[in-house]
């Protein structure tokens, strides 16, 4: 059913095309055990196939079959239509895959398998070089996924317990950086929110970039992978820092989103200390904003630290 609706939104496909795969797929819907592919079976439907993920689990973590992508075995000279090939077509499914919104399943090991699965796709796509025809698939797809509504990890509105787009944006931004650096930073700026720990704030003036602090200590108990999903952002937040230097207006955007959506002391402190290092490299004068940007995160280092301290510790107010 998953395979049936990859390829009904294929805006490429012909309707005698649809004909044979359906029949196809009604053949194997009366298999107990999904079948392997046959390789003699037609020139088409099984390349595709291949070119899309296998043995993904809809229900259950909606990774839009992308929890393999297999791009060794894809006859990526044969192209199906101008300036189309079987590889273009499974990068374009794993973008839809990766892009999707999809609810945190519960459990431990599920969502171990989430952050797994995507790591692996992400890393089966670095493997491929990217050419003009594949930079042209990402900045379509990118502004598609920032514009779309809820079916999207990085549209505007997103579920509180949406999981975070902060791996593939990451990857996302570093291929979008040479060739579209807007468009690059509006994905990743995008992707830094973690709503989850912001729907635990508490009443009040919710302005103050660091109004969540108050509450960090107690984590969200339902998120068993939230360490490494904050460490993610983390990283995301030090690519972009490390991209922008000598960009003032840039810095200061990265800073703020920063400043709102990172709710780590300890990860701000790195971010610090990343961003100290970039400002202050050896073959080149000292960047003041990034230096800047270093203090700024410092002191919020230290503020954020004191608020949890004084959250723990009512006591302590007295004082």
């Amino acid at each position: 059913g998953a395979l049936w609706m990859c390829i009904v939104l294929n805006p490429h496909c012909k309707l005698e095309q649809k004909s044979s795969w359906l029949k196809q797929l009604k053949k194997w819907n009366g298999v107990d055990v999904c079948p392997w592919e046959d390789g003699n079976h037609g020139n088409e439907l099984p390349n595709l196939t291949n070119a899309l993920p296998q043995g993904a689990n809809a229900n259950q973590e909606n990774m839009g079959q992308c929890k393999s992508l297999e791009y060794q075995h894809l006859p990526a000279h044969k192209f199906l239509e101008e300036g189309e090939s079987y590889l273009t077509l499974a990068v374009e499914v794993a973008l839809i895959g990766l892009g999707q919104q999809r609810k945190m399943p519960d459990g431990l090991y599920a969502q171990e398998k989430v952050c797994r699965n995507e790591e692996q796709l992400i890393s089966k796509l670095q493997e491929v070089e990217l050419d003009d025809t594949l930079v042209k698939i990402f900045r379509k797809y990118a502004p598609s996924l920032l514009e779309a509504g809820p079916y999207s990890g990085l549209g505007e509105v997103i579920h509180q317990d949406s999981v975070p787009m902060h791996t593939f944006a990451k990857y996302l931004f570093t291929c979008l950086l040479p060739h579209d650096a807007e468009l690059a930073y509006k994905s990743a700026l995008r992707a830094m929110r973690l709503l989850v720990l912001e729907s635990m704030a508490p009443l009040g003036d919710t302005s103050h970039p660091h109004h969540i602090a108050s509450v960090v200590p107690n984590r969200y108990p339902r998120w068993f992978t939230l360490s490494h999903i904050e460490s993610q952002q983390c990283e995301l937040a030090s690519t972009m820092l490390t991209a922008a230097k000598g960009d003032v207006q840039r810095l200061e955007t990265v800073l703020e989103s920063i400043q709102k959506n990172i709710h780590s002391s300890s990860h701000i402190f790195k971010l610090a200390q990343d961003a100290f290092k970039i400002a202050t490299l050896m073959d080149s004068l000292p960047d003041i904003t990034l230096l800047k940007v270093s203090l700024e995160l410092g002191l919020q280092t230290v503020l954020t630290a004191a608020l949890s301290l004084l959250s723990s510790n009512p006591a302590l107010h007295e004082l």
